[in-house]
């Protein structure tokens, strides 16, 4: 007994030397961004990654997702304190944008006036570099984030070349990141090949691309396949921003905010939505005038199959629309949250075949302020998985949907308990501890993927200039 002990100890002391010296090393040095990225097996998506079933955008769970978020545009990168007010305000995502050059490279900028900062020898993108930061400091507070590839005038003249090598550069930068959206291409030019430079390093997370909107052609959206996000806004003045707003809602499509962020664009876009549907809407209405929020939806999952466990919906509700508080009445959930959570968190009830919802101004001292949400998972909710095939196969096909049609994906329970570490962690995990290897892993996580260090944050009135 005693010498099974001892192996066991020398054995998870070699594991957590072998991953501290791993974590150690710098990411450039360890694992160089090449133009031609080894391919990495396909284990499961990342904790957080968007998928699609059929026209809607759907998480790991099988539970459909509205996006909300601003736009940060090329060469601006966003610190931890300002994803905290966006989070305040509502929004449950961000889309960054990165500009790469002709050769399918990202220069990025030195902090010094805005010079650009060239890529080296070795095939490090310092654009890359930086936003990194940025996406660290997005998902670091619980929001999802989409990566947009701005092509500059050359590299729009490059066509198919430069995109393929900048969409293998990005994918395989990012393909293990947690709560990716997708990578964006400012462009619906671009063969159907494209999605194999994304697949070449990153089976899961999906392409996106802008065309027209069905429902406003002076507007732009990205699609995949069915699915469609708006990202194009015809104009910042609240009477359009308003009629976009609701055609979005109407459509049941999530956006991103491409102008300014002030008081008064915060004013017409900001509002209570259903981050995260716990089943398949049957439509959701919410009328400014009178703060007046309802929701209905079916409680299975959009691809099919059923859920498994307590999976929670989730509704995000502003303090600044709802500034004395709210009142929640629901038909078929049970709210499991705790009063004046800044996210609603619902859990169908026992054999609920239709919930509904509604959220509405609390009275004078009926109901306590809007607390915002914190980082991480608003709605922690027992283990649960869903057992959907179809958004589970998303997961390792709906990058060339247009191509060819997902297959099933049986390990995406693994791929959340993996939660976006690597192979190397499976087995360190039950030697170490999880306690342990979990304190290792949030301080040093970044550094594997990150080229160097330092961040270079921009304050909130430079982020649009």
């Amino acid at each position: 007994m005693r010498g099974t002990v001892v192996t066991m100890t020398m054995v998870a002391a070699v594991a957590v030397t072998a991953l501290s010296g791993a974590l150690a090393q710098p990411a450039r040095a360890a694992a160089p961004v090449s133009p031609t990225p080894t391919r990495i097996a396909s284990a499961g998506p990342p904790a957080g990654t968007v998928l699609r079933a059929g026209r809607f955008v759907v998480d790991p769970e099988g539970r459909v997702l509205l996006l909300h978020g601003p736009s940060v545009p090329p060469g601006g990168t966003v610190d931890t304190a300002t994803v905290r007010q966006w989070a305040a305000a509502g929004f449950n995502a961000v889309s960054i944008g990165v500009r790469m050059e002709a050769d399918g490279t990202f220069a990025g900028t030195s902090g010094r006036g805005g010079v650009p900062a060239r890529v080296t020898a070795d095939g490090f993108d310092p654009g890359l570099d930086q936003l990194a930061d940025a996406v660290e400091a997005v998902v670091g507070q619980g929001l999802r984030a989409m990566i947009q590839i701005v092509p500059t005038a050359s590299a729009a003249k490059a066509g198919d070349e430069a995109y393929a090598e900048g969409l293998r550069r990005v994918a395989g930068r990012f393909h293990d990141v947690v709560g990716l959206v997708g990578f964006e291409l400012t462009t619906s030019t671009g063969s159907p090949g494209l999605n194999g430079a994304v697949r070449a390093t990153d089976a899961h997370h999906l392409l996106w691309r802008q065309s027209a909107a069905s429902f406003d052609p002076t507007a732009n959206v990205v699609t995949n396949d069915e699915a469609a996000l708006l990202v194009g806004w015809a104009a910042g003045d609240p009477a359009t921003v308003l009629r976009l707003v609701s055609a979005a809602d109407t459509t049941q499509i999530g956006w991103f905010f491409d102008r300014p962020l002030s008081d008064v664009t915060l004013a017409a876009i900001v509002r209570p939505y259903p981050a995260a549907v716990a089943g398949v809407p049957v439509g959701f209405t919410y009328s400014p005038s009178g703060r007046l929020l309802t929701l209905a939806y079916i409680p299975a999952p959009a691809g099919g199959g059923t859920f498994g466990g307590r999976v929670a919906t989730q509704i995000r509700v502003p303090a600044r629309v709802y500034p004395d508080g709210y009142v929640v009445r629901a038909s078929g959930a049970t709210v499991v949250s705790a009063p004046g959570a800044g996210v609603v968190c619902l859990v169908t009830d026992a054999r609920a075949s239709r919930v509904d919802v509604r959220v509405e101004p609390a009275t004078a001292e009926q109901a306590p302020p809007v607390v915002p949400p914190a980082a991480g998972d608003p709605c922690p909710a027992s283990p649960a998985q869903s057992t959907t095939a179809s958004a589970a196969g998303q997961s390792a096909g709906s990058v060339a949907r247009t191509d060819e049609t997902a297959g099933p994906v049986a390990d995406k329970a693994a791929g959340r308990a993996q939660d976006g570490v690597n192979g190397v962690l499976l087995w360190a995990l039950p030697l170490a501890g999880a306690a342990g290897m979990a304190s290792v892993l949030s301080g040093l996580r970044w550094r594997m993927r990150r080229g160097r260090g330092g961040r270079v944050a921009v304050s909130s009135d430079q982020r649009f200039r």
